[in-house]
């Protein structure tokens, strides 16, 4: 697992950096004997007449090769799905690049407007090989159906009448993810005054390409800002936080800024909440989120700080998903609707 990097101090001002690295990770215990766990995807059988009664998209003969009935019906968009730990699955191999620097202009230190300004701009470039992920669940059915290959058609299983009553999505190595992108973060610490330090920092990921193929070729659907699959890779997430500091206070305001998404609208194209029928696609609505929080550190129980706090503080609801199973929102993108929540914590360091 080597790595290499270059640090070139240019001038006081400014820095630049580079790495490169290679390394792998053998696949943990849960991935490999983790017992079945089950999730109520939204699919589209090609085999089936749609919900909507759109008529079937897979090839007749494929289609009845796998026991489905013509004129078979899709009565429920969503099926459950399992996936699970793989005895056979090797280790995932990666090759990652970065380069950039950080500018800290000297007009900006111990200056009576700041004591210090530092800007980072960090490109990053990273192939992992053998990923371990399970193959999407509507492409690994599409190319049952198109190609009636084992390696998609095993586990998937059919009732007398067609529908699908079984879908084991097991986890494997897949071909390649290849992703690259830009990190920008900005840290300004204030001068210290009377009414104490203050510090911001801006930190910003744009995710410029996402690419996975599974080990057969096939490519998955998951791409910067689309949503699939109840989760997203937003082309850009930016937290900005004011940071304040007084002998023994401190406290904290936080914006988390995720960029809008977009996906299928499926069996609910008809739906007014479909932003755009025409095309058959829906706008998730860029969303933030406020957070903040107080603390307070002990003179006489030196390491004892009290913090108390409260996130999304306007209550924000994350926007509308219909091709997402969990009571219609991606809750690995956004926090849970109705997610504002209080919290006390109690630090001791001895």
């Amino acid at each position: 697992t080597p790595k290499y990097g270059l640090r070139w101090q240019v001038a006081d001002e400014l820095l630049l950096r580079a790495t490169y690295a290679e390394g792998f990770r053998a696949p943990s215990i849960g991935e490999l004997y983790g017992s079945a766990s089950r999730a109520d995807l939204q699919l589209r059988d090609p085999c089936l007449v749609g919900v909507d009664g759109a008529p079937p998209t897979g090839d007749p003969a494929n289609c009845a090769a796998l026991g489905v009935p013509p004129g078979a019906l899709q009565t429920n968009p969503q099926i459950s799905v399992t996936t699970g730990g793989n005895e056979a699955l090797q280790p995932e191999t990666v090759r990652s690049f970065t380069t950039g620097f950080v500018f800290s202009p000297s007009f900006a230190s111990n200056a009576r407007w700041s004591d210090r300004l530092d800007l980072e701009v960090t490109f990053y470039r990273h192939s992992l090989e053998g990923a371990v992920q399970a193959i999407d669940a509507q492409t690994q059915l599409e190319l049952c159906v198109d190609t009636l290959d084992p390696l998609y058609c095993d586990g998937i299983t059919r009732s007398s009448v067609g529908s699908i009553n079984g879908f084991n999505n097991r986890l494997t190595n897949l071909g390649s993810i290849r992703t690259d992108g830009w990190d920008a973060d900005l840290a300004w610490t204030l001068p210290e005054s009377d009414a104490g330090r203050f510090r911001v920092l801006w930190q910003n990921t744009w995710v410029t390409r996402y690419e996975a193929v599974g080990a057969a070729g096939q490519v998955q659907p998951r791409r910067v800002g689309i949503e699939v699959n109840d989760s997203a890779i937003p082309d850009w997430t930016s937290t900005a936080t004011l940071d304040w500091r007084r002998d023994a206070w401190n406290a904290s305001w936080s914006v988390r800024h995720v960029s809008e998404l977009e996906e299928e609208c499926g069996d609910a194209v008809s739906f007014p909440v479909c932003s755009d029928p025409a095309s058959g696609t829906n706008t998730l609505e860029a969303t933030t989120y406020h957070d903040v929080q107080l603390g307070y550190r002990f003179d006489v129980l030196r390491g004892l700080q009290l913090t108390a706090g409260a996130n999304n503080v306007f209550d924000e609801d994350p926007p509308l998903c219909l091709s997402c199973s969990l009571n219609g929102y991606d809750a690995s993108t956004y926090d849970i609707p109705g997610g504002r929540y209080f919290y006390l914590r109690a630090d001791l360091r001895f």
